[in-house]
């Protein structure tokens, strides 16, 4: 079992172009021991989902603007009062959100960035890398490839999301519907820090799309075990009304689960200190890669750990995804 922790993927890292490697750059000048900080990202996403804010504008109930990498509507007819000033009574502006460009770099996996054909992305992120996951994929392939400022090119892979559950003989292969994997991981990446990571999602002819993009560097806690057990929690509501009529909303879900996991004893304490670090802050959980229903984006709810013998000990961790 693995767990990874996201690099924060921020809108300041848009600006900084300087960074972006080539094969043929000049090497980087590193000491020993400095904290590499350098980072940047450049993306096919438009940032054109509403025209940015003018405080010289006068604005009707219902207007849609851009301020600060985030969509606003206004609820009251105004002229400027700055979507992110303070807040007032009653409100002026209501937050969408993030813009499609940001959406899969905010924390959650309903939140969809969506382009026609394909989504690409370069990213230096400035610290050790070796794992990406997609969450609220939906594409035909994803291609990645990474370039070191030394060497060049070190790696370069092209797989498919398309699942292959159920497919058992040759009439399921061609009459079975097409289904993606909407959460996927690479743990195969080369780990460097002052490379850069091109990732393309393409789906021609369609939209792609990414609910949630998270790169990082992979630990491992031990081996997942069967009797691990799967499931979401659905925020639907199912009611009837006074004539005994089910009314249902459609809302969204998060996938949830009850790992068991074998933990080499020597290995309790780092476990623990790891677990504790990480008490507040989102993480991909994988149990095993090639189980879609073990990969998970969330925190853990709590862990237990019983040192159950000289060698190996059990391990129960509770994970609650993001919606």
């Amino acid at each position: 079992m693995r767990i990874i922790e996201p690099v924060d993927i921020t809108p300041s890292m848009a600006v900084m172009e300087a960074f972006l490697v080539e094969p043929n750059a000049e090497p980087l000048v590193v000491q020993v021991g400095q904290a590499f900080q350098v980072a940047s990202m450049l993306t096919n996403v438009p940032e054109v989902d509403n025209p940015l804010w003018v405080s010289t504008t006068s604005y009707a109930v219902g207007d849609a603007v851009m301020l600060g990498h985030r969509n606003y509507e206004a609820l009251v007819a105004n002229s400027n009062k700055s979507p992110a000033g303070k807040p007032t009574d009653p409100p002026t502006w209501l937050d969408l959100g993030p813009t499609n460009r940001w959406r899969m770099f905010d924390d959650k996996i309903g939140t969809v960035t969506t382009n026609p054909e394909s989504i690409s992305l370069t990213i230096a992120p400035g610290r050790a890398v070796d794992s990406l996951a997609f969450f609220g994929l939906d594409a035909a392939s994803i291609y990645v490839r990474v370039v070191d400022p030394y060497q060049g090119i070190v790696y370069e892979s092209s797989v498919s999301p398309v699942s292959t559950d159920g497919i058992n003989d040759w009439y399921d292969y061609f009459f079975s519907p097409v289904e993606v994997n909407e959460d996927f991981v690479l743990l195969d990446v080369p780990v460097g820090s002052y490379g850069s990571i091109d990732i393309t999602v393409a789906k021609p002819s369609g939209i792609a799309r990414v609910g949630a993009l998270i790169l990082g560097k992979a630990a491992v806690l031990g081996e997942a075990l069967y009797g691990t057990s799967v499931g979401i929690t659905d925020y639907s509501r199912k009611e009837r009304d006074d004539f005994g009529n089910t009314v249902i909303i459609e809302r969204d879900y998060s996938k949830r689960a009850e790992f068991d996991v074998m933990v080499p004893t020597s290995m309790v304490s780092q476990v623990q200190r790891l677990l504790s670090k990480y008490r507040a802050k989102p993480l991909v959980w994988i149990g095993e890669a090639s189980y879609q229903s073990t990969i998970l984006y969330g925190y853990y709810k709590e862990f237990n750990l019983v040192i159950s013998g000289p060698t190996a000990s059990d391990c129960s961790i509770s994970v609650e995804g993001l919606i």
